[in-house]
């Protein structure tokens, strides 16, 4: 798969054969995907899968319904004359009976073309065995010679993918972005004091393959981090000053408040309202499809509107919301650029097969005032310092997130102290003002941030959290 002869053009292929069989408007969406596949055994590689190949496209079709819109969506993997035409009979037959509450839907046209885009690995996709094989013998290098802690087990999958889209207003866009996938489970065992394994969890999402110094840093890092679980006590329990790094609030945030801030929640009457108190003063998030090499970033969104950034709190106050093409018409408001055929809760390495929804591209949230991670903990005092849950469970519908402490240190007398695990931390993200949320409840926000998955953000130091002791 190249840039040039190679290439498939999925979704312009299929539309050459959708444009005599049927009346616009309609669009489709291709991909076609190359995926590379290390699974480890311990620290032995047991199998290598390369490469596993995969091209689809999702058709969609709009059909008006008296005051409403019929909207029918199928997705197939077959290109030829039969496939395409089963797939738009599938589609008519769905806008039968699918009724979405918009009069109209206006597709993107040619005029103003995608933003340019960091989104490939170059050395990725055009050498991508050598790159996944020499990432793996970086990341397995510092467990050389240890007999205690070592890789229980893990993957490594590394997608490569040309993404095309065209519709009946005579758009034919394309892009190609690449991603690497690391799940990794680190194992501490021994010593004399017979405490029972402790074991820290790895996932990660990559647009590039990190450099050789970043992989060591951060596997010497994980065996750090299994060793203090496996000597860890429980928490204490009641409200506590907590400090959720970017690695937790990546987890609860693009979820729940993609949603909240989505044209999903407006049109069920459960987004805040705009100029509302949302947040603490020190809270700004903006949701940005152009950060360079972010999970989320790409030229246009997956109905082929241009990229852009899109403020949702300014200072604590809700300011913006994020629509795709139909939510955007039923509700009198601009094409957002947030058309997403992935979910912030289950992403999938194809997402050909989904018709698309409003959803986040990368939250970003503004720097604040509370400094190195060091001065965050002598604000707090004392307090938990979260590392990992073991899955935050955030519900956009209710708001509502908590999970098991399965990695956390005691902040004591401002300083980073014994670790912790077990027992569990939560609460809500949005909430009546006056009462007790995460986004009320914010003391500071670190001034150094990371890019994590769907969100780029500093640190926060969170007031008050329920923690539940193990």
């Amino acid at each position: 798969m190249s840039d040039t002869a190679e290439s498939a053009f999925t979704a312009f292929r299929a539309a050459e054969r959708l444009k005599p069989r049927s009346q616009p408007p309609w669009e489709v969406y291709g991909e076609r995907l190359r995926r590379y596949e290390v699974h480890l055994n311990g620290p032995r590689v047991e199998m290598l899968r390369a490469p596993v190949e995969l091209e689809g496209y999702g058709l969609r079709v709009f059909r008006r319904a008296e005051e409403k819109m019929g909207v029918g969506f199928a997705a197939s993997t077959d290109l030829r004359d039969a496939g395409v035409e089963a797939a738009l009979a599938a589609a008519e037959g769905a806008a039968q009976y699918a009724r979405f509450p918009a009069r109209r839907v206006e597709l993107p046209g040619t005029a103003g073309g995608p933003a340019d885009v960091a989104i490939v690995d170059r050395g990725l996709w055009d050498r991508p065995v050598e790159s996944v094989e020499r990432f793996v013998a970086t990341l397995l290098a510092p467990f050389e010679g240890r007999a205690h802690e070592q890789p229980s087990f893990g993957s490594v999958r590394a997608t490569l993918v040309e993404t095309t889209l065209a519709n009946s207003e005579g758009i034919q866009r394309r892009y190609h972005h690449t991603m690497l996938e690391v799940e990794i489970a680190v194992k501490a065992t021994g010593g004399p004091e017979g405490a029972p394994p402790g074991e820290y969890w790895v996932n990660q999402r990559h647009r590039q393959v990190p450099s050789d110094a970043t992989v060591r840093t951060e596997a010497e890092r994980w065996i750090r981090l299994a060793q203090d679980v496996r000597r860890a006590k429980g928490p204490e329990t009641g409200a506590t000053k907590v400090v959720l790094p970017t690695s937790v609030l990546s987890d609860i945030l693009p979820a729940i408040v993609g949603f909240r801030m989505s044209g999903s929640a407006r049109l069920r009457k459960m987004m805040p309202p705009m100029g509302s108190q949302v947040g603490a003063p020190e809270v700004t998030i903006v949701d940005d499809g152009l950060i360079p090499h972010a999970i989320g970033t790409a030229p246009f969104d997956d109905e082929g509107v241009g990229q852009s950034r899109r403020p949702l709190v300014e200072a604590g106050v809700a300011t913006g919301s994020i629509y795709d093409l139909l939510h955007a018409s039923a509700l009198g408001e601009p094409t957002g650029g947030n058309g997403r055929r992935d979910s912030a809760l289950f992403p999938a390495w194809f997402r050909f097969a989904q018709s698309p929804v409003p959803g986040p591209t990368t939250l970003s949230v503004k720097p604040g005032r509370g400094g190195t991670d060091a001065e965050l903990a002598e604000i707090a005092g004392d307090g938990l310092w979260v590392d990992q849950l073991g899955y935050a469970f955030p519900d956009p519908l209710s708001g509502a997130f908590g999970g098991e402490i399965r990695s956390a240190y005691r902040i004591r007398g401002g300083k980073i102290a014994e670790p912790v695990r077990g027992g569990t931390v939560g609460g809500v993200v949005f909430a009546a003002p006056g009462e007790a949320s995460l986004l009320h409840s914010v003391a500071a926000i670190g001034r150094s941030t990371e890019l994590v998955g769907g969100l780029l953000s500093p640190n926060w130091l969170v007031d008050g959290m329920t923690v539940a002791g193990a």
